[in-house]
């Protein structure tokens, strides 16, 4: 009497007693003629003299399902009739004949897995060395284990390019070591080779439900991982020697809801891990809902860029992409970049989200790459994130007004040797929120001076930046010594907003409609305010600060200041840009302005464009309850003066005060119209 199991294999009841015999040749050259339907066949190993890929058997005489080399076997000579293998749950390489001793076993693989995926049962692979002259070894719906990555290896012998392992719906593997055999480095890397490396894939992860854990896949002429499935994953998981233009350590593409935990990528030629899509993709298509935690890309090298092609290297790159996170990631000596996110293509709600929360990037020219792309609006949010031994920290570079990155707890260490170097390099028109920032500056490139005008500049527009820009808690250091935060923006930005808080600050050019400042110490800087200026409890000196005011201009206004030019001996420099701009928009109010007038001269000056000169009447300023200090001794050098014509209207106020050894606060205007009562 027959039956059949869930796996669709005939059970024989009352079978006859076994023989023994000592290979599976052996097996199929029995008479199965003398043979009882359901005796059951004990065969020693699938070699004569070997134990390998033995096991249980028995004839069915009236079987004829196709015969697959492992589980299922005809007698010779005969059509009819199998010898099936009695299985408890999965199946192993020794079942088909598979050894693991570095020879070739293709043809063995290729019917294990067609075994597996047909009866849908999971597959077990013992520790050795099993090498392919061919890839393309699918496996679906089931789970492939190896012994370890350490212990169990697949190694590809061929040089045609294709993917050694693809692990399809469904299916889970882990344990192994994948080898796709690329062909060696060349003496000399050049456009000619650059992209001439032979090999395989090792391993390809499609369709839904995948995953891949615990693994180390190296040695691929393309990426060492292709990812295009939905609801997948990567845990534990190794690369190394990804080659040739798109050398990849894991290349995530056209892919959704996604995880790669504690995974590394080492010595690539292109990006350690990549969110992207295929060009040729629909245009709906992107990758979405990816998180990378916990992962290490280092040593990315030789990008094809370099050699005539398009192609930057990075440690993290996420284009075409939304909701991609990188949670405690890192990124060491990489050539161009440590991490890239950019749209590229529209999600569904028409904006893209990016997060890198915990990451360092360190040792490449630009730790972080930040943008927009193809008028697809962004949101970045970047929170404790650190860039070391870099040139730039950070390069934001967002086009669209609507576009916004914000973020918190950034650090930055500035090698300092190229003189390009920044904390932040922006271009475009986006709108920037950024709090806590710390830099440290360690050498710096004596062509610095020459290029942007100023020793160094922590923040940088060279291309034109005119979004909105809010900055509050920068500190910078050289070496080990506190420094005042350099911003530099020109190539024509002009701002829409600019605030900086509870900052030290050389402000070299900053041009905005409307400019705050509060509770910042500003020794020197060149600050354009079109539209409105406030500055508030801040300190300002001791060389000159310069404020432009324009025929556009609001208000210009200085609340609760300090401008304590005693060490230095500068002073506040007032430009008048416009002539048509004579009115009451510059205003002091408790202000407290310090200076030795004796030994440096004047505390404020307010100047003037040469068409300004023929104006009617000047620009007026205004005091009200500040105080003026000589430091030094008596003298008449006035604490004011305007070179503004006429110059008799250019001052009002009331309730100022002066120190007994300073005469006047202007060399054309009675003190009593500017002092307190008393």
């Amino acid at each position: 009497m027959e039956n059949k199991d869930k796996k669709e294999n005939t059970k024989q009841e009352g079978s006859a007693q076994a023989r023994q015999v000592a290979s599976i040749a052996e097996m199929q050259a029995l008479d199965v003629a003398r043979l009882p339907n359901g005796q059951r066949i004990e065969v020693a190993g699938y070699y004569a003299g070997e134990t390998l890929g033995g096991g249980s058997f028995i004839w069915y005489a009236n079987e004829q399902r196709e015969e697959n080399g492992g589980t299922c076997f005809r007698a010779h000579d005969q059509a009819g009739g199998r010898f099936l293998r009695r299985l408890d749950d999965a199946l192993t390489p020794g079942m088909f004949g598979a050894r693991g001793d570095g020879s070739d076993q293709y043809a063995a693989l290729k019917r294990l897995a067609q075994a597996a995926n047909s009866q849908q049962r999971d597959v077990v692979f013992p520790a050795g060395d099993f090498a392919l002259s061919e890839a393309g070894l699918r496996f679906e719906g089931i789970r492939i284990t190896g012994a370890g990555a350490s212990r169990t290896q697949l190694r590809y012998t061929g040089d045609a390019l294709g993917s050694l392992v693809e692990i399809h719906d469904g299916a889970r593997i882990s344990g192994f070591t994948l080898d796709g055999n690329v062909s060696d480095d060349p003496e000399r890397w050049s456009s000619s080779n650059y992209d001439a490396f032979t090999g395989c894939l090792p391993l390809d992860l499609r369709g839904r439900d995948v995953s891949a854990l615990d693994m180390v896949c190296r040695g691929s002429p393309v990426a060492c991982i292709r990812v295009e499935a939905r609801h997948f994953t990567l845990r534990d998981v190794s690369t190394e020697r990804a080659r040739g233009n798109f050398g990849d350590g894991i290349f995530v593409v056209d892919s959704h809801d996604g995880i790669v935990e504690r995974c590394q990528a080492r010595d690539f030629t292109r990006i350690g891990f990549v969110a992207d899509t295929y060009g040729e993709s629909p245009e709906h298509m992107l990758s979405e809902r990816i998180d990378f935690i916990d992962c290490l890309a280092e040593n990315g090298h030789h990008a094809s860029v370099d050699y005539g092609d398009a192609e930057y290297n990075a440690g993290y790159w996420a284009e075409n992409s939304h909701a991609v996170r990188f949670i405690d990631c890192r990124s060491r000596q990489t050539t161009h970049h440590g991490f890239v996110a950019t749209t590229g293509r529209a999600p569904s709600l028409g904006t893209g989200h990016f997060t890198l929360r915990g990451c360092i990037a360190e040792t490449t020219a630009v730790g972080y790459l930040l943008s927009d792309l193809h008028d697809v609006p962004v949101r970045h949010a970047v929170d404790a994130c650190q860039a070391r031994e870099v040139d730039k920290g950070f390069c934001i570079e967002m086009t669209l007004p609507t576009s916004r990155l914000t973020g918190q707890r950034i650090t930055t260490e500035l090698r300092g040797t190229r003189r390009s170097g920044s904390t932040l390099a922006l271009e475009g028109g986006g709108h920037i929120d950024i709090r806590h920032l710390d830099e440290t500056w360690h050498v710096f490139n004596e062509k610095r001076h020459d290029s942007v005008r100023a020793s160094y500049a922590s923040i940088v527009s060279a291309g034109g930046f005119k979004g909105e820009l809010h900055l509050a808690n920068f500190q910078s250091r050289h070496s080990d010594t506190d420094a005042p935060v350099g911003c530099k923006l020109i190539g024509q930005s002009h701002l829409r907003d600019f605030t900086l808080s509870g900052t030290q600050a050389r402000l070299f050019h900053v041009p905005a409609e409307r400019i705050s400042l509060q509770d910042c110490e500003i020794p020197a800087g060149w600050i354009k305010a079109f539209d409105t200026l406030d500055v508030d409890a801040c300190r300002l000196g001791d060389d000159v600060p310069r404020f432009d005011i324009f025929d556009t201009t609001q208000h210009h206004r200085y609340r609760h200041c300090r401008f304590d030019f005693t060490p230095g001996g500068g002073h506040l420099y007032l430009h008048n840009s416009d002539k048509r701009n004579a009115r009451h928009v510059v205003r002091f109010e408790r202000c407290r302005f310090k200076k030795d007038l004796a030994q440096h001269g004047h505390m404020i000056t307010l100047d003037a464009a040469p068409g300004v000169f023929l104006a009617p009447e000047s620009n007026y300023l205004t005091f009200r309850d500040c105080t003026f200090e000589n430091t030094g001794h008596a003298t008449d050098t006035p604490a004011i003066r305007t070179l503004q014509r006429p110059p008799q209207a250019a001052l009002t106020g009331y309730g100022n005060r002066k120190n007994a050894t300073l005469n006047t606060l202007t060399a054309f205007e009675h003190d009593d119209s500017l002092m307190a009562d008393g």
